[in-house]
């Protein structure tokens, strides 16, 4: 029971205090992306959480590996990306092969897979010195931190393009980089972090 609670509250602190796509602009730019063409929300979102949990854990089960717990930080980049590669391709070989996934999919896979939010979760658990079940909360925190973001940002697109009353110079792009902007703080404040250090 204490192992379903750790990943428990490990990922909701990661989803709603520490949500790393506003805190700290992790996948920013896939979750703008994402929200811009929704249809491929559901796809993109599932293959985060998928990478996300599946490079957590097993970055945490090689950080019990005496030699890469006593490496460098650069070393311990080098076995995080080398394993996120490796989780990529096997997972697009059986897609390929076994589910006869088309190209498009498969590139959706590849878009997820090197996303800086996924990158980043392995640092963030050796950082924390998070265990295997804090490991797994953040990579579902990280990936539903995700789906948060985009589901707000979407919003927030539809409703800064019906508004008329935004100035021309600041319609489009702009309305919505100051709307992610003020979403970024209000997450700041919920960590409890400092803007200025």
């Amino acid at each position: 029971m204490k192992l379903f609670f750790d990943i428990l509250t490990t990922a909701l602190y990661t989803v709603f205090i520490q949500n790393l796509v506003f805190s700290g602009g992790y996948g920013s730019s896939e979750a703008v992306r994402t929200a811009a063409k929704p249809r491929r929300f559901f796809l993109y979102a599932g293959f985060i959480v998928y990478f996300s949990v599946s490079v957590s854990l097993l970055c945490r089960l090689a950080d019990n590996i005496p030699a890469i717990s006593a490496a460098g930080n650069a070393a311990h980049l080098a076995v995080s990306g080398g394993i996120l590669v490796l989780v990529y391709l096997l997972t697009s070989v059986f897609m390929h092969i076994v589910l006869k996934a088309e190209t498009k999919f498969l590139n959706a896979l590849g878009i997820a897979a090197l996303n800086t939010l996924v990158l980043a979760i392995p640092l963030i658990n050796r950082r924390a010195a998070n265990s295997a079940a804090q490991s797994v909360g953040t990579g579902l925190g990280a990936g539903f931190a995700f789906i948060v973001a985009v589901a707000l940002i979407g919003r927030g697109m539809q409703t800064l393009s019906a508004n008329k009353n935004i100035p021309s110079a600041f319609q489009g792009t702009p309305a919505v980089f100051l709307y992610i902007a003020l979403l970024s703080l209000a997450f700041t404040g919920f960590s409890g972090s400092s803007l200025f250090v």
